[in-house]
């Protein structure tokens, strides 16, 4: 049935009304209790300076790193950056 909208506003919405499975490609509607770990996250903390890096600050470091000489590194990891920051502060 096709409701006015002042109808609709007035009437309390439960939130149940799409619960449930909506059509063939809607995909899964119930939550997943997952616990986040540091694979879930692109942010790596430094040990010698205490910082949080995203991976473009790590890129910049990387350019940074690069354009004074380093050795090319793969890959963003804690490892990576310490390397970086050491080398970086000689």
């Amino acid at each position: 049935m096709i409701k006015r909208w002042r109808d609709f506003i007035t009437e309390e919405i439960s939130g149940t009304e799409l619960v449930g499975p909506m059509g063939p490609a809607y995909g899964e509607t119930r939550l997943q209790n997952k616990t986040v770990t540091s694979h879930h996250t692109n942010v790596i903390h430094s040990d010698i300076n205490g910082r949080f890096y995203t991976e473009d600050e790590y890129n910049e470091l990387y350019h940074q790193y690069l354009q004074s000489g380093g050795k090319p590194l793969s890959g963003f990891s804690k490892e990576n950056i310490e390397e970086m920051l050491n080398f970086l502060e000689n």
